[in-house]
């Protein structure tokens, strides 16, 4: 056998597997679904707008699951001011459209009322029951508790599209009255929750759980990608209904179990401010409604006293670049947060997104979850965290496969 026919054959074979490769990574790309996810113009970080994200999160979080308002969760809604991240679904038949927070942190969908007479209202776009032909009425009354009022109304059933997936027979919450301003400058016009059934309230199926029961999903796995790190992209991420997408996150995910099903909640390693040991083995939840770092009292008490920072976080600096990293250690991997991100300085004073509401747990909103994308496993009820590509990468197929692709019909080239 002749050497310019073994490199030839060589040369086929290597084309042969890469091509083979890159149809299996297109065909199991085809089967995400992804949703573009927005977030607010206007946001601004400064102490009243932390502040104001601190009370938020104390709001959602203030009560134990056996205890919901009137027999639902407490959620709050979002000023304009506030860093949320938010897309587009749609519901009915023909399709009404509505933006909606895209909420790990709660299991309910709910969107306001064409027969709600409330202000914010009218500034949002809300759902005609009488114009959909898959509607079906379900009566059951709700009322949601947030900030300084309230949201109230009544279930329904509908068909509910997220992504070009159409769930059919969705349970959801009509607002008919609210009562506060809250809901008046809100970005978005409702809620969509994704955490487990257990959070969910009236019995309520959440989106995705009847995603996976219709096999309208390859895969019984969600992700976000919340930051485009500097790239073209013009939006706040993706939310991958289906599975996760490799090309969004450096190396390979580093997988934790849920330890309660209700929220995604996680047990951590260790976390530390520099070397300075934190907390061991601390519950953590990871929520997209959240923006900030929230710690339990103790621990950030122990934090701000490394800043000499006061009650609210606030403290005199020159520079962020000389303070220690935030290092929280999951399953062994160090997941490390430079102090550019959880402080944010203006002038000399300089502001910790670390807070605390006086709960026993961590919750890692998007000041942990945009330098680290998140896969949320309901399969497995676990979940995935790996950095994010700092290049937004080639979605569709990894530079390695298009360089291997060349590679192999350069060897092609060189066999002929």
């Amino acid at each position: 056998m002749s050497s310019h026919f073994t490199a030839r054959a060589a040369a086929l074979l290597a084309l042969t597997l890469t091509l083979l490769l890159a149809v299996s990574e297109a065909s199991r790309m085809a089967k995400l679904h992804r949703i573009a996810i927005h977030r607010s113009p206007n946001f601004e970080r400064s102490q009243k707008a932390v502040a104001a994200e601190r009370d938020l999160v104390q709001r959602k979080y203030s009560q134990n699951l056996s205890q919901k308002a009137n027999g639902y969760p407490v959620e709050p809604l979002s000023n304009f001011d506030n860093y949320q991240y938010y897309g587009n679904i749609s519901i009915g038949t023909p399709p009404q459209y509505f933006m909606v927070q895209f909420d790990t942190g709660s299991s309910n969908l709910w969107i306001p009322s064409v027969n709600c007479t409330s202000a914010g209202c009218y500034d949002h776009q809300t759902y005609n029951q009488t114009a959909s032909s898959t509607y079906q009425a379900n009566g059951t009354y709700f009322s949601i508790t947030y900030g300084t009022g309230s949201v109230s109304g009544y279930l329904a059933v509908d068909s509910v599209s997220v992504g070009g997936l159409t769930v059919a027979n969705q349970k959801f919450g009509q607002v008919y009255t609210e009562v506060g301003t809250n809901f008046v400058d809100a970005l978005f016009d409702g809620i969509l929750g994704m955490g487990f059934p257990a959070l969910a309230a009236d019995g309520v199926v959440p989106l995705f759980q009847n995603m996976i029961s219709q096999s309208l999903v390859a895969n019984s796995v969600f992700s976000f990608y919340l930051r485009d790190n500097g790239s073209t992209v013009n939006y706040g991420g993706e939310l991958i209904l289906g599975g996760s997408d490799p090309s969004l996150y450096s190396g390979g995910l580093t997988y934790v179990p849920v330890s309660q099903p209700a929220y995604w909640e996680f047990i951590t390693n260790s976390i530390k401010i520099g070397s300075t040991i934190i907390s061991k083995g601390d519950a953590a939840i990871a929520d997209t409604g959240t923006s900030l770092i929230i710690a339990p009292q103790a621990e950030f008490t122990a934090i701000a006293a490394i800043f000499s920072a006061d009650s609210s976080g606030v403290f005199y600096c020159t520079s962020t670049k000389s303070m220690p990293d935030l290092v929280i250690t999951i399953q062994g991997v160090d997941f490390r947060i430079s102090a550019s991100y959880y402080v944010e300085q203006s002038g000399s004073a300089c502001q910790l997104l670390i807070q605390s509401i006086n709960q026993e747990f961590w919750i890692l909103g998007d000041v942990f979850l945009g330098l680290f994308y998140t896969e949320f496993d309901v399969g497995n009820q676990r979940l995935g965290f790996a950095p994010v590509n700092a290049a937004d990468s080639v979605k569709q197929m990894g530079l390695w496969k298009v360089l291997a692709l060349v590679m192999a019909w350069g060897l092609w080239r060189l066999g002929n």
